[in-house]
């Protein structure tokens, strides 16, 4: 019975102890599953964004004339596997995925698209920074050639399928897709009619409510927009005869830093001295003293 007593009467002593002394309180706040995207212009002037304009419309031509010849192999009729569903031939989507091929062996000019591209990466920096994510890693041949190195910083070597122009008009458009093997994709806008179409971008976090709400987002001549290469996106249809025309680009990358959904956009953690009970008492006390004298 004595050590019965004897040990309620420590613990008591105990839990006394915590109640009058200091604890401090700590905290953590995680921004889960967000998708940062950033809108950048200013970057060229209203005379080179009309010069690239042309340029993709120059190709743009060359591609129909192409396009429209008898001899031109075709596809095969019967639907194409896509991302996101099929299409078939007379499906306009498809243009938009004919014009991209056929760049890939008749780029557009070369200057244009250095010049789009030195604009790119440095806007990808900038989307770096500002949202706090992880910097971009590639990879590229050593010094010493043959072997692959990852590194960052800098500017990567532009790809043959790491930045090409689009035209849409007369109701093309372009299905939701993903650009999986890169880091970021950006497009800045060249030619933009009042009819242009938006670009959609849809929430990666699935169809189940509160998600599943797309953002669309209007172009604008000389403006670039640069998300994780992972973002379902699409464009929506240019229904008249005056050509929405853009440059589109691929950051290559890690691309699992910007899309996994185990990112984590802000990761903050705190800590404060809390106020024991016995000072909270005393607090008390004092304030109803004071209350006091004020009223005599």
């Amino acid at each position: 019975m004595n050590k019965r007593i004897l040990k309620i009467t420590v613990t008591l002593l105990i839990l006394l102890k915590t109640i009058e002394g200091k604890w401090n309180a700590t905290g953590r706040f995680r921004q889960l599953w967000s998708t940062p995207v950033m809108e950048y212009e200013g970057l060229f002037s209203a005379t080179e964004i009309a010069k690239f304009s042309d340029d993709v419309k120059i190709r743009y031509s060359e591609f129909l004339e192409h396009r429209n010849d008898p001899t031109w192999k075709k596809k095969e009729s019967k639907p194409q596997k896509r991302a996101f569903g099929f299409s078939t031939p007379n499906d306009k989507d498809t243009i938009n995925d004919q014009f991209f091929s056929y760049q890939t062996k008749n780029p557009i000019n070369s200057a244009t698209l250095d010049a789009i591209w030195q604009a790119f990466v440095f806007a990808c920096h900038k989307f770096v920074e500002e949202s706090g994510m992880p910097p971009i890693e590639y990879q590229r041949e050593t010094v010493m050639g043959g072997e692959l190195e990852w590194t960052s910083g800098g500017v990567p070597r532009r790809g043959s399928k790491y930045c090409w122009g689009s035209l849409q008009s007369g109701g093309m458009h372009h299905d939701v897709h993903l650009h999986p093997g890169a880091a970021l994709a950006g497009t800045i806008y060249l030619s933009v009619p009042p009819d242009g179409g938006a670009l959609s971008l849809t929430d990666p976090r699935g169809p189940m409510p509160p998600f599943n709400v797309p953002v669309r987002m209007l172009p604008k001549e000389g403006k670039w927009i640069i998300f994780p290469g992972t973002l379902p996106h699409g464009v929506h249809s240019t229904p008249g005869d005056m050509p929405r025309v853009s440059i589109s680009c691929n950051h290559p990358g890690d691309w699992k830093k910007f899309a996994s959904s185990a990112n984590v956009a802000v990761d903050s953690t705190w800590s404060h001295e809390m106020m024991s009970h016995q000072e909270k008492v005393e607090m008390m006390k004092k304030k109803r003293s004071e209350a006091k004298n004020v009223v005599k």
